[in-house]
């Protein structure tokens, strides 16, 4: 069975990128375009990665880790941060965070990122 990762982006030209790139290597993908929506999809179906981005509408990315980890069944979902803002490196890794890949997005660091917690 394929591993499931969830991209959380709400720029739709970032998600269809990360999600035909991880198809690509066989994994299944669904997107979510804000942390809102993606705590009540983690309700019905948990992913094995979340990739999120920082900055979106109605729940941003540093709020949605926190909520997140408020849930012990889904605390443990690990998450690589996806953004343009270098600085919050140093906030998200005392959440847990497990990778932080800087946009734009390189294909083969992204692959290299997302193999290194969910190998093959």
């Amino acid at each position: 069975m394929p591993k499931y990762i969830l991209v959380i982006d709400d720029d739709p030209v970032t998600s269809e990128l990360v999600k035909r790139t991880l198809q690509g290597q066989g994994y299944e993908v669904g997107t979510d375009h804000n942390g809102q929506d993606a705590l009540e999809d983690l309700k019905k179906r948990k992913p094995d990665l979340i990739l999120m981005d920082v900055q979106m509408p109605k729940m941003d990315g540093y709020t949605f880790i926190l909520e997140k980890t408020k849930i012990p069944e889904l605390a443990d979902i690990p998450v690589i941060v996806l953004t343009s803002m270098k600085e919050t490196a140093p906030l998200f890794k005392r959440h847990g965070v497990k990778a932080y890949l800087l946009k734009p997005l390189d294909s083969k660091d992204l692959l290299d990122k997302v193999q290194a917690i969910l190998p093959n």
